[in-house]
């Protein structure tokens, strides 16, 4: 809800550089959202990444970019816990309670997920409890508040695009010296979460063009998302909504990871 203003502002926009009537509209969830992409109801859409994959699987996304940040088109997941508790470690966790976003997050799920994994820690052994909140933020508050005692979501390392399941030569203490973003900073001081584990790197959201889009729009579109960067107005919207900076062509196979990790996560 709080978006609803720069929704407005993008649709407009976007209207008047493509001279087309375009307006923005959000989904509540990635069900929600990949359901009305199948649907052809979206001549654009910005879809996370295991969205993406299903999308394109049924044939859905044409022309696409990956969104660019500051440090890269890639981020990682970060399973963390309040900084000022007694868990220190993957080992405390046994017993303890997590929440998750939802089946279909990279960050927060699937790649954190494959990651216990991979440590031998399956999630459905090693917690008591797992709770799906729908949202970053609403992990994020469980966490604070303690309602549960771990969460994931999203960071971004400085510099790192490939696998820094710990980045070499750091312990967990120190992890927040590599953090350039960490999720939960729009909620709580960056100092009072703890990430207790860090994944590889995880393709970012992506936005594409659809069948919906009509054709004699198509190679306009294609166009203006190559040059946001270079229109004030546009750059502003998109990083106050979607957080981007700028936005890369790509291909497919850049979220094949995203795929194993979804079969890998069942």
């Amino acid at each position: 809800d709080d978006g609803a203003k720069l929704r407005r502002e993008l649709g407009r926009a976007l209207s008047e550089a493509l001279g087309a009537s375009l307006e923005v509209v959000a989904e509540a969830s990635s069900a929600s959202l990949s359901e009305r992409v199948m649907r052809g109801e979206a001549a654009l859409a910005w879809l996370p990444p295991a969205t993406f994959v299903r999308a394109s699987e049924g044939g859905t996304g044409e022309r696409v970019f990956s969104s660019e940040r500051a440090y890269g088109a890639r981020y990682q997941a970060a399973l963390f816990v309040r900084a000022d508790g007694p868990v220190t470690d993957l080992d405390a966790l046994a017993g303890k309670r997590v929440a998750w976003v939802d089946r279909d997050s990279c960050a927060g799920y699937l790649f954190p997920k494959l990651e216990l994994l991979e440590r031998g820690r399956p999630p459905d052994s090693l917690f008591v409890s797992q709770r799906f909140l729908e949202s970053h933020m609403r992990v994020v508050r469980a966490v604070r508040d303690g309602e549960v005692d771990a969460g994931a979501t999203f960071v971004q390392l400085r510099g790192a695009e490939s696998r820094p399941s710990r980045p070499p030569g750091r312990e967990p203490a120190d992890l927040a010296q590599a953090f350039a973003l960490v999720g939960w900073a729009p909620f709580v001081s960056p100092a009072a979460m703890r990430a207790l584990l860090v994944s590889r790197a995880i393709p970012a959201d992506a936005l594409c063009t659809t069948g919906a889009l009509p054709d004699s729009m198509r190679e306009a579109t294609v166009a203006l998302l190559s040059s946001v960067p270079e229109r004030p107005k546009l750059a502003r919207l998109f990083r106050g909504l979607m957080n981007a900076d700028r936005f890369v062509p790509t291909d497919t196979a850049v979220y094949e990871p995203v795929r194993r990790a979804m079969l890998e996560a069942g």
